[in-house]
Protein backbone atom coordinates (compact mmCIF):
# COMPACT_ATOMS: atom_id res chain seq x y z
CA UNK A 1 0.00 0.00 0.00
CA UNK A 2 2.80 2.46 0.71
CA UNK A 3 3.82 2.64 -2.95
CA UNK A 4 0.22 3.41 -3.93
CA UNK A 5 -0.23 5.90 -1.08
CA UNK A 6 2.98 7.71 -2.01
CA UNK A 7 1.69 8.17 -5.56
CA UNK A 8 4.42 5.91 -6.96
CA UNK A 9 1.96 3.72 -8.90
CA UNK A 10 -1.39 3.88 -10.72
CA UNK A 11 -2.16 0.18 -10.42
CA UNK A 12 -0.19 -2.97 -9.69
CA UNK A 13 -0.41 -6.66 -8.96
CA UNK A 14 2.14 -8.49 -6.83
CA UNK A 15 2.54 -12.05 -5.67
CA UNK A 16 4.67 -14.98 -4.71
CA UNK A 17 4.72 -18.74 -5.13
CA UNK A 18 6.39 -21.19 -2.77
CA UNK A 19 6.69 -24.92 -3.24
CA UNK A 20 5.21 -25.40 0.25
CA UNK A 21 2.37 -22.86 0.34
CA UNK A 22 1.39 -22.35 -3.30
CA UNK A 23 0.55 -18.92 -4.74
CA UNK A 24 -0.56 -15.62 -3.25
CA UNK A 25 -1.56 -12.60 -5.39
CA UNK A 26 -2.68 -9.12 -4.35
CA UNK A 27 -3.56 -6.04 -6.39
CA UNK A 28 -4.28 -2.39 -5.77
CA UNK A 29 -4.82 0.94 -7.42
CA UNK A 30 -6.50 1.39 -10.78
CA UNK A 31 -6.36 -0.30 -14.16
CA UNK A 32 -8.15 2.78 -15.54
CA UNK A 33 -7.62 6.07 -13.75
CA UNK A 34 -10.37 7.81 -15.70
CA UNK A 35 -13.06 5.16 -15.00
CA UNK A 36 -11.67 4.35 -11.52
CA UNK A 37 -11.62 0.71 -12.61
CA UNK A 38 -9.76 -1.21 -9.87
CA UNK A 39 -6.61 -3.15 -10.75
CA UNK A 40 -7.43 -6.75 -9.78
CA UNK A 41 -5.32 -9.91 -9.54
CA UNK A 42 -6.86 -10.95 -12.90
CA UNK A 43 -6.06 -7.66 -14.67
CA UNK A 44 -4.02 -8.35 -17.79
CA UNK A 45 -1.12 -6.00 -18.38
CA UNK A 46 2.03 -5.69 -20.47
CA UNK A 47 4.97 -7.64 -19.04
CA UNK A 48 7.54 -6.15 -21.45
CA UNK A 49 10.91 -7.96 -21.35
CA UNK A 50 9.73 -10.72 -19.01
CA UNK A 51 8.77 -12.15 -22.42
CA UNK A 52 12.47 -12.89 -23.06
CA UNK A 53 12.80 -15.85 -20.63
CA UNK A 54 9.73 -17.42 -22.28
CA UNK A 55 11.35 -17.14 -25.71
CA UNK A 56 14.62 -18.49 -24.29
CA UNK A 57 12.80 -21.47 -22.72
CA UNK A 58 11.18 -22.21 -26.10
CA UNK A 59 14.58 -22.14 -27.83
CA UNK A 60 16.05 -24.49 -25.19
CA UNK A 61 13.13 -26.90 -25.62
CA UNK A 62 13.90 -27.07 -29.33
CA UNK A 63 17.60 -27.49 -28.56
CA UNK A 64 16.88 -30.37 -26.17
CA UNK A 65 14.61 -32.09 -28.71
CA UNK A 66 17.39 -31.90 -31.32
CA UNK A 67 15.44 -29.53 -33.58
CA UNK A 68 18.19 -26.94 -33.29
CA UNK A 69 21.63 -26.49 -31.74
CA UNK A 70 22.24 -23.20 -29.96
CA UNK A 71 25.91 -23.29 -30.93
CA UNK A 72 25.14 -23.40 -34.65
CA UNK A 73 25.03 -20.26 -36.82
CA UNK A 74 21.70 -18.46 -37.10
CA UNK A 75 21.76 -18.78 -40.91
CA UNK A 76 21.53 -22.57 -40.54
CA UNK A 77 17.92 -21.85 -39.56
CA UNK A 78 17.22 -18.46 -41.20
CA UNK A 79 18.70 -18.44 -44.70
CA UNK A 80 18.15 -14.68 -45.10
CA UNK A 81 19.99 -13.75 -41.89
CA UNK A 82 22.69 -11.24 -42.88
CA UNK A 83 25.97 -12.98 -42.15
CA UNK A 84 28.69 -10.76 -40.72
CA UNK A 85 32.26 -12.01 -41.22
CA UNK A 86 32.13 -14.01 -38.00
CA UNK A 87 29.39 -16.54 -37.24
CA UNK A 88 26.48 -15.36 -35.13
CA UNK A 89 25.10 -18.34 -33.20
CA UNK A 90 21.78 -18.85 -31.43
CA UNK A 91 23.71 -18.67 -28.13
CA UNK A 92 24.97 -15.19 -29.07
CA UNK A 93 21.36 -14.05 -29.56
CA UNK A 94 20.25 -15.56 -26.23
CA UNK A 95 23.08 -13.90 -24.29
CA UNK A 96 22.89 -10.48 -26.03
CA UNK A 97 26.35 -10.88 -27.55
CA UNK A 98 25.37 -11.14 -31.25
CA UNK A 99 26.29 -7.56 -32.16
CA UNK A 100 22.66 -6.78 -33.08
CA UNK A 101 21.88 -3.32 -31.64
CA UNK A 102 19.15 -2.24 -29.22
CA UNK A 103 16.93 0.84 -29.64
CA UNK A 104 18.70 3.94 -30.94
CA UNK A 105 16.83 6.11 -28.42
CA UNK A 106 13.88 6.03 -26.04
CA UNK A 107 11.77 7.37 -28.91
CA UNK A 108 12.95 4.51 -31.14
CA UNK A 109 11.53 2.14 -28.50
CA UNK A 110 8.01 3.34 -29.30
CA UNK A 111 7.18 1.59 -32.55
CA UNK A 112 4.04 2.72 -34.36
CA UNK A 113 4.41 0.29 -37.26
CA UNK A 114 2.46 -2.92 -37.35
CA UNK A 115 4.15 -6.06 -38.68
CA UNK A 116 1.80 -8.81 -39.82
CA UNK A 117 4.44 -11.52 -39.47
CA UNK A 118 7.69 -12.08 -37.63
CA UNK A 119 9.31 -12.45 -41.05
CA UNK A 120 8.45 -8.81 -41.77
CA UNK A 121 9.75 -7.87 -38.31
CA UNK A 122 13.12 -9.60 -38.76
CA UNK A 123 13.60 -7.93 -42.14
CA UNK A 124 13.30 -4.58 -40.31
CA UNK A 125 15.81 -5.83 -37.71
CA UNK A 126 18.28 -6.88 -40.44
CA UNK A 127 18.17 -3.33 -41.82
CA UNK A 128 19.67 -2.08 -38.56
CA UNK A 129 22.94 -3.90 -39.12
CA UNK A 130 25.44 -4.80 -36.39
CA UNK A 131 27.27 -2.73 -33.77
CA UNK A 132 30.05 -5.24 -33.13
CA UNK A 133 31.36 -8.70 -33.86
CA UNK A 134 29.60 -11.68 -32.22
CA UNK A 135 31.02 -12.64 -28.85
CA UNK A 136 32.93 -9.35 -28.49
CA UNK A 137 30.61 -7.43 -26.22
CA UNK A 138 27.30 -7.49 -24.34
CA UNK A 139 24.72 -5.29 -26.04
CA UNK A 140 21.27 -5.87 -24.58
CA UNK A 141 19.03 -6.19 -27.62
CA UNK A 142 15.32 -6.77 -27.94
CA UNK A 143 15.84 -7.09 -31.70
CA UNK A 144 18.08 -10.12 -31.15
CA UNK A 145 15.12 -11.81 -29.47
CA UNK A 146 12.86 -10.94 -32.43
CA UNK A 147 15.27 -13.04 -34.51
CA UNK A 148 15.02 -15.90 -31.96
CA UNK A 149 11.23 -15.81 -32.33
CA UNK A 150 11.58 -16.29 -36.08
CA UNK A 151 13.99 -19.20 -35.48
CA UNK A 152 11.29 -20.84 -33.31
CA UNK A 153 8.81 -20.49 -36.17
CA UNK A 154 11.14 -21.89 -38.83
CA UNK A 155 12.27 -24.85 -36.74
CA UNK A 156 8.90 -25.77 -35.20
CA UNK A 157 6.67 -25.09 -38.21
CA UNK A 158 4.28 -23.11 -35.97
CA UNK A 159 3.78 -19.40 -35.45
CA UNK A 160 5.58 -17.96 -32.45
CA UNK A 161 2.33 -17.47 -30.52
CA UNK A 162 1.11 -21.02 -31.32
CA UNK A 163 4.39 -22.49 -30.13
CA UNK A 164 4.42 -20.54 -26.87
CA UNK A 165 0.74 -21.31 -26.27
CA UNK A 166 1.20 -25.07 -26.78
CA UNK A 167 4.65 -25.60 -25.25
CA UNK A 168 5.00 -22.91 -22.57
CA UNK A 169 1.78 -21.16 -21.54
CA UNK A 170 -0.69 -24.09 -21.52
CA UNK A 171 1.69 -26.61 -19.92
CA UNK A 172 2.40 -24.04 -17.19
CA UNK A 173 -1.33 -23.35 -16.66
CA UNK A 174 -1.15 -19.73 -17.86
CA UNK A 175 -4.76 -19.01 -18.84
CA UNK A 176 -4.53 -15.22 -19.25
CA UNK A 177 -1.31 -14.98 -21.25
CA UNK A 178 -1.09 -14.07 -24.95
CA UNK A 179 0.60 -11.81 -27.45
CA UNK A 180 -0.73 -8.27 -27.34
CA UNK A 181 -2.81 -7.86 -30.50
CA UNK A 182 -4.66 -4.76 -29.26
CA UNK A 183 -4.03 -2.32 -26.44
CA UNK A 184 -7.71 -2.07 -25.48
CA UNK A 185 -9.62 -5.17 -24.44
CA UNK A 186 -11.89 -6.31 -21.61
CA UNK A 187 -10.01 -7.10 -18.42
CA UNK A 188 -6.87 -5.34 -19.61
CA UNK A 189 -5.23 -2.37 -17.96
CA UNK A 190 -4.86 1.00 -19.65
CA UNK A 191 -1.27 2.07 -20.25
CA UNK A 192 0.37 4.95 -18.36
CA UNK A 193 3.67 6.81 -18.35
CA UNK A 194 5.05 8.63 -15.31
CA UNK A 195 6.40 12.02 -16.35
CA UNK A 196 7.55 14.71 -13.90
CA UNK A 197 5.62 13.01 -11.10
CA UNK A 198 2.36 12.86 -13.07
CA UNK A 199 0.71 9.79 -14.61
CA UNK A 200 -0.31 10.36 -18.22
CA UNK A 201 -2.02 8.00 -20.66
CA UNK A 202 0.73 6.37 -22.67
CA UNK A 203 1.10 7.12 -26.38
CA UNK A 204 0.03 4.19 -28.53
CA UNK A 205 2.83 1.79 -29.27
CA UNK A 206 2.80 -1.35 -31.38
CA UNK A 207 4.72 -4.37 -30.06
CA UNK A 208 4.69 -6.51 -33.23
CA UNK A 209 8.32 -5.62 -34.05
CA UNK A 210 9.44 -7.13 -30.74
CA UNK A 211 6.80 -9.77 -29.95
CA UNK A 212 9.40 -12.39 -28.82
CA UNK A 213 11.29 -9.76 -26.80
CA UNK A 214 8.52 -7.80 -25.14
CA UNK A 215 5.13 -8.41 -26.73
CA UNK A 216 3.42 -10.67 -24.21
CA UNK A 217 0.59 -9.62 -21.89
CA UNK A 218 -0.16 -11.57 -18.72
CA UNK A 219 -1.15 -11.47 -15.05
CA UNK A 220 0.81 -11.80 -11.83
CA UNK A 221 -0.79 -15.20 -11.20
CA UNK A 222 0.18 -16.49 -14.64
CA UNK A 223 3.79 -15.37 -14.15
CA UNK A 224 3.88 -17.22 -10.82
CA UNK A 225 2.63 -20.30 -12.69
CA UNK A 226 5.40 -19.81 -15.25
CA UNK A 227 8.02 -19.62 -12.51
CA UNK A 228 6.58 -22.66 -10.75
CA UNK A 229 6.73 -24.65 -14.01
CA UNK A 230 10.39 -23.65 -14.39
CA UNK A 231 11.13 -24.76 -10.80
CA UNK A 232 9.21 -28.02 -11.26
CA UNK A 233 11.26 -28.81 -14.40
CA UNK A 234 8.06 -29.16 -16.41
CA UNK A 235 9.19 -26.79 -19.21
CA UNK A 236 12.88 -27.70 -19.45
CA UNK A 237 14.95 -30.34 -17.66
CA UNK A 238 17.05 -29.19 -14.70
CA UNK A 239 20.42 -29.53 -16.51
CA UNK A 240 19.01 -27.23 -19.23
CA UNK A 241 17.92 -24.67 -16.65
CA UNK A 242 21.39 -24.85 -15.12
CA UNK A 243 22.89 -24.20 -18.57
CA UNK A 244 20.62 -21.14 -18.90
CA UNK A 245 21.84 -19.95 -15.48
CA UNK A 246 25.51 -20.46 -16.31
CA UNK A 247 27.14 -17.02 -16.25
CA UNK A 248 30.77 -18.14 -16.41
CA UNK A 249 31.09 -16.67 -19.92
CA UNK A 250 28.81 -13.65 -19.33
CA UNK A 251 30.04 -10.36 -20.78
CA UNK A 252 27.36 -8.17 -19.19
CA UNK A 253 29.50 -7.17 -16.21
CA UNK A 254 31.59 -4.95 -18.46
CA UNK A 255 28.54 -2.69 -18.99
CA UNK A 256 27.66 -2.64 -15.29
CA UNK A 257 24.65 -4.93 -15.78
CA UNK A 258 23.93 -8.01 -13.67
CA UNK A 259 25.48 -11.19 -15.08
CA UNK A 260 23.21 -12.42 -17.89
CA UNK A 261 22.88 -16.09 -18.79
CA UNK A 262 20.53 -17.36 -21.52
CA UNK A 263 17.31 -15.40 -21.08
CA UNK A 264 17.77 -14.00 -17.60
CA UNK A 265 20.15 -12.28 -15.29
CA UNK A 266 21.63 -14.48 -12.58
CA UNK A 267 22.78 -13.10 -9.24
CA UNK A 268 23.79 -14.47 -5.86
CA UNK A 269 21.73 -12.86 -3.09
CA UNK A 270 22.97 -12.93 0.54
CA UNK A 271 19.60 -14.20 1.85
CA UNK A 272 18.02 -15.85 -1.20
CA UNK A 273 20.92 -17.66 -2.88
CA UNK A 274 20.79 -17.93 -6.68
CA UNK A 275 18.19 -15.61 -8.21
CA UNK A 276 17.08 -15.81 -11.85
CA UNK A 277 15.55 -12.44 -12.68
CA UNK A 278 14.15 -10.37 -15.50
CA UNK A 279 12.80 -6.85 -15.43
CA UNK A 280 10.58 -5.19 -17.97
CA UNK A 281 9.98 -1.61 -18.98
CA UNK A 282 7.95 -0.13 -21.85
CA UNK A 283 5.05 2.30 -22.33
CA UNK A 284 2.39 1.17 -19.86
CA UNK A 285 4.59 -1.28 -17.99
CA UNK A 286 7.23 -1.64 -15.30
CA UNK A 287 7.73 -5.19 -14.12
CA UNK A 288 10.04 -7.45 -12.14
CA UNK A 289 10.13 -11.26 -12.04
CA UNK A 290 12.29 -13.40 -9.73
CA UNK A 291 12.95 -17.12 -9.33
CA UNK A 292 14.84 -18.08 -6.17
CA UNK A 293 16.33 -21.40 -7.27
CA UNK A 294 17.43 -22.87 -3.95
CA UNK A 295 14.49 -21.47 -1.95
CA UNK A 296 11.98 -22.66 -4.60
CA UNK A 297 10.23 -19.31 -4.52
CA UNK A 298 8.86 -17.14 -7.34
CA UNK A 299 8.03 -13.44 -6.88
CA UNK A 300 6.54 -10.90 -9.24
CA UNK A 301 5.39 -7.29 -9.43
CA UNK A 302 3.54 -5.77 -12.40
CA UNK A 303 2.79 -2.05 -12.70
CA UNK A 304 0.76 -0.42 -15.47
CA UNK A 305 3.01 2.63 -15.71
CA UNK A 306 6.34 3.21 -17.39
CA UNK A 307 8.76 5.00 -15.04
CA UNK A 308 7.83 3.00 -11.92
CA UNK A 309 10.52 0.32 -12.23
CA UNK A 310 12.03 1.13 -8.81
CA UNK A 311 8.69 0.34 -7.17
CA UNK A 312 8.33 -2.89 -9.16
CA UNK A 313 11.79 -4.07 -8.09
CA UNK A 314 11.16 -3.15 -4.43
CA UNK A 315 7.81 -4.93 -4.41
CA UNK A 316 9.12 -8.09 -6.08
CA UNK A 317 11.95 -8.39 -3.55
CA UNK A 318 9.52 -7.63 -0.71
CA UNK A 319 7.35 -10.52 -1.93
CA UNK A 320 10.40 -12.81 -2.19
CA UNK A 321 11.37 -11.89 1.37
CA UNK A 322 7.85 -12.55 2.65
CA UNK A 323 7.74 -15.92 0.89
CA UNK A 324 11.10 -17.12 2.23
CA UNK A 325 10.08 -16.14 5.77
CA UNK A 326 6.77 -18.05 5.41
CA UNK A 327 8.63 -21.11 4.09
CA UNK A 328 11.08 -21.12 6.98
CA UNK A 329 8.38 -20.93 9.69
Amino acid sequence: GQHLDAGNLVGASIGFYTSGCGSFVAAGGFSSKKDLEPFSPQTVTRIASITKPMTAIAIMQLHDSGALDIDQPVQNYLADFPAPEERVTIRHLLSHTSGIPHYRSSLDAISLSSYDTLQQAVEEVYERGFVGAPGDQYTYSSFGYTVLGRVIEKVSGHTFSEYLRDEVWRPAGMAYTSLERTTVQDGKSRLYVKLFGEFLRSPRSDLSLIYPAGGVQSTAGDLLSFGAAVLNDSLVARPTLEAMADISASLSGTTGDDPYGLGWSVTEHPDFGTVLAHGGSQPGASAQFLILLEKEVVAVALSNAYGTKGSAIDLAYFMADLATKLESE
